[in-house]
């Protein structure tokens, strides 16, 4: 990776510029962050079928001089991450979504998640938020930090409604159909008085204020816009952490899907565009 393109904030600028170096750059950080979010979502996919959603996901990202890519946050790697997966789950995934899920227990709508957390601390709310998107208690104690006999207090709420979910050990979601029309939903019920995602990021960082702090997180357990974006985060921020770049040989596999301008045609102004941000 070359040394111009360490940082989100060259990074970007530089994809849309069509600049080879910093499109390598971007696959080899995000490809393994977009790579776990399908085979948590979309789990039981082939490899191939997820390299090939991932390069439709790009030449779309890198349309009409990438104008889904300029649309995404571009001041901090987390939340630029929580777009994508945004993207990502509500442009590409649905085509490998099932139409319909197999699941025994009685799958989850927006309304169901709603009334199953009504009246729940906002920590606990989180937790079964992501049980029931099919996370194991391991993972949650990574994520969350939190021990293991605190996320299973948390669950003994929703045990009797979907306990054959909430003890499972692996990493995938029960019901992708369902589950990702939740999070499509949920997301669709943001507020005028909803905190912007940089409060967000303050509170998981622990630089905010009583002042600033105390009011967010009781919005968050009255908003499931806000308690999603907050797992969006949470996840992410997980992901990134725990995900290896990917090796450069597969970093050329999509180099393809990508527009790139050619070296010659590369401008002093845009060097100047690219480097004075």
């Amino acid at each position: 990776m070359s040394s111009k393109f360490q940082t989100l904030q060259r990074i970007l600028p530089g994809c849309e510029a069509g600049d080879r170096a910093a499109w390598e750059a971007f696959l080899a950080r995000y490809t393994p962050v977009v790579y776990a979010l399908v085979d948590f979502y979309l789990p039981g996919r082939a490899r191939e079928a997820r390299a090939a959603l991932w390069a439709d996901a790009l030449r779309s990202l890198s349309a009409n001089h990438c104008e889904w890519l300029r649309g995404f946050d571009h001041q901090a790697e987390r939340e630029f991450l929580v777009d994508l997966r945004a993207f990502f789950l509500e442009t590409e995934a649905p085509a490998l979504r099932p139409s319909q899920d197999t699941a025994q227990v009685p799958v989850p709508t927006l309304e169901s998640v709603d009334a199953l957390l009504k009246g729940l601390p906002l920590v606990q709310k989180e937790i079964v938020f992501f049980k029931l998107a099919g996370y194991s208690d391991a993972t949650l104690e990574r994520i969350l930090l939190l021990p293991v006999a605190a996320i299973r207090k948390a669950l003994e709420h929703v045990e009797n409604h979907y306990g054959a979910v909430l003890d499972r050990e692996g990493d995938s979601c029960s019901w992708p159909a369902a589950w990702l029309e939740v999070l499509h939903r949920a997301r669709a019920t943001r507020r005028e008085d909803c905190p912007v995602r940089r409060v967000l990021i303050r509170i998981l960082d622990g630089q905010t204020t009583g002042y600033e702090k105390s009011p967010t997180e009781e919005h968050m357990a009255h908003c499931l816009h806000c308690l999603e974006s907050w797992v969006a985060l949470r996840e992410v921020n997980y992901l990134r952490r725990v995900t290896a770049p990917l090796p450069s040989a597969d970093v050329k596999g999509f180099l393809s899907s990508l527009p790139m301008e050619s070296p010659t045609s590369t401008s002093p102004l845009l060097f100047k565009r690219l480097f004075s941000r």
